[in-house]
């Protein structure tokens, strides 16, 4: 049976609302006075930052993969749209061109890397604000190996060509 994370006010744990993912988050310095103390945020407020953190981690480690293949997509269509001597010579259907060959993985490649460099970024914010990070890691675990299976699949086409 997993054991409870202990609340941080034991008298009242209804006012607790901070959840064992939040224990992890780096700790807030200490209020040295009162005004200092004033300028803490809202518990309530903190807590529903970070419950939206998670759910941002989540819906933004599905969209760069989506966005990934269908700016892919969108892109092949231009490459096909504009011909080339390989589509025209029925060696190719969709890189039709020498040019696209090298724009067209490349273009993909950067949206991939970029983002997987976005959620990098989100990471460390959420980290440097005190708010909930490690559902970020882990988009970021998912994303990494993404963007490199993704560039090492379709950059030998700028490479080799058809």
């Amino acid at each position: 049976m997993a054991k409870q994370p202990r609340p941080l006010n034991p008298e009242h744990p209804e006012n607790d609302l901070s959840e064992e993912a939040d224990y992890s988050n780096r700790p807030r310095p200490m209020a040295a006075d009162v005004e200092s103390l004033a300028d803490f945020p809202d518990p309530a407020e903190l807590h529903r930052k970070n419950q939206h953190s998670s759910k941002q981690a989540i819906l933004y480690g599905l969209a760069v993969p989506l966005v990934t293949f269908i700016s892919a997509y969108i892109l092949a269509w231009v490459a096909r749209l504009q011909g080339g001597p390989l589509c025209d010579a029925g060696t190719a259907t969709w890189i039709c061109s020498r040019s696209a060959e090298l724009w067209w993985p490349i273009s993909t490649s950067i949206i991939a890397f970029g983002g997987m460099l976005g959620g990098a970024w989100i990471l460390y914010d959420k980290y440097r604000n005190y708010l909930r990070w490690r559902a970020w890691m882990g988009v970021l675990w998912i994303l990494i190996p993404f963007s490199m299976l993704w560039a090492t699949s379709v950059l030998p086409l700028s490479i080799l060509g058809h």
